[in-house]
């Protein structure tokens, strides 16, 4: 009876062994497999809309972004839960580790501390531009180098960055706005001489009617990448490095395909380009 006691025990856990290693995230032990509830990704998100990439209908988030991630954990498998927060609290969520992933994120080395970016995981490109009123557009005579905005008072939201360029450059005024509509604001009242905001999204907001008598200049910063990034300091972090590597294997499978170029034209992309 021992003996066959013993020999059941160890079959058992070479069962065990067996289902971990085969497990599609890679997990070495029982308590990793434990570790996963309900095979959920939870991401943050800022809490506005940014049309076409991000924004919410009739209580529901939709956009590009959102289309593209819920696609690529449909294919993993998985659920997604996204959760919508000021942008700076959304970051703070997801640096502290509480949530697994945040969408339209922009890199910089700081981030980096907290956050797996793979360059699979693009989700689109930002084209920053600078915004005026109409009636003040002649004053403004940039070129690439943006020299001549050290006089200028430049908007900015808060928490936001603005690519490496950008965010390098000394000797400039930026006064930080909380939204979009404080952009808006802030420029038609003449407190800001410029604000900076993505192509697609100052695209999109004139599409629905918003900004009226503004206009985006000629002359802005490079294009700069929005990744989903993933959390270094979620405690599950061993399993979001490997979701992290399989997302963006999925995502490249299916930006070469039928139905992402599909999903472009739904959202008319090439006019924000």
């Amino acid at each position: 009876m021992n003996s066959l006691y013993l020999t059941g025990k160890l079959l058992c856990r070479l069962c065990l062994i067996s289902i971990a290693f085969i497990s599609p995230f890679g997990f070495t032990s029982e308590n990793d497999l434990l570790s996963v509830e309900d095979n959920k990704l939870v991401i943050a998100r800022g809490i506005g809309n940014y049309p076409p990439l991000e924004m919410v209908e009739g209580n529901r988030v939709t956009g590009l972004h959102i289309e593209i991630i819920r696609y690529v954990t449909s294919q993993l498998g998985m659920s997604v839960e996204f959760v919508s927060l000021p942008w700076v609290r959304a970051i703070k969520k997801f640096a502290d580790g509480e949530v697994d992933a945040i969408t339209y994120f922009g890199y910089t080395k700081e981030r980096e501390k907290f956050s797996f970016y793979n360059e699979g995981n693009i989700l689109s490109n930002t084209r920053w531009v600078f915004l005026a009123l109409e009636e003040r557009k002649h004053e403004f005579n940039l070129d690439s180098s943006l020299a001549g905005l050290e006089d200028l008072i430049i908007g900015v939201q808060h928490g936001y960055s603005y690519g490496k360029y950008f965010d390098g450059l000394k000797n400039i005024t930026r006064d930080a706005v909380l939204n979009e509509a404080d952009v808006e604001l802030m420029l038609k009242k003449k407190r800001h001489d410029l604000s900076l905001m993505s192509y697609q999204e100052f695209s999109g907001f004139k599409n629905r009617g918003d900004f009226k008598g503004i206009t985006a200049l000629e002359a802005g910063i490079d294009s700069d990448p929005q990744y989903i990034a993933f959390s270094r300091t979620n405690r599950d972090l061993i399993r979001l490095k490997k979701l992290s590597e399989l997302f963006a294997k999925e995502l490249e499978r299916f930006k070469a395909s039928d139905d992402y170029a599909e999903l472009l034209i739904k959202y008319e992309f090439h006019r924000y380009r």
